[in-house]
């Protein structure tokens, strides 16, 4: 096998579990939602998302990705407010940032 061949499918086991766990995050994000909109809590909670950020950074080995992890939770976080945001307007249901 073509070692570049080999380190794509390597990537494409890696592409799916990152999807079955982009699945379960995104589940509980609705949760989450839920949650929220029962104790009128807002959607955005900045230091949580700075807690998140952080926490996860220190797990990092290669401090050489450390820009790209950063990116990478922001993007998560934003897909889970979306999420959440969805679920809010559902039930046409404001959040406190709106």
């Amino acid at each position: 096998m073509d070692c570049l061949e080999g380190l794509r499918v390597q990537i494409d086991n890696i592409d799916s579990c990152l999807v079955d766990l982009f699945e379960m995050r995104m589940s509980i994000a609705l949760k989450i939602a839920s949650y929220k909109m029962k104790n009128g809590l807002p959607i955005l909670n900045e230091k949580r998302e700075a807690e998140v950020i952080e926490k996860n950074l220190a797990k990092l080995k290669n401090k050489g990705f450390e820009a790209e992890l950063i990116e990478f939770f922001k993007t998560l976080m934003h897909l889970s407010k979306q999420v959440q945001i969805r679920e809010f307007d559902k039930y046409r249901i404001k959040s406190k940032e709106d």
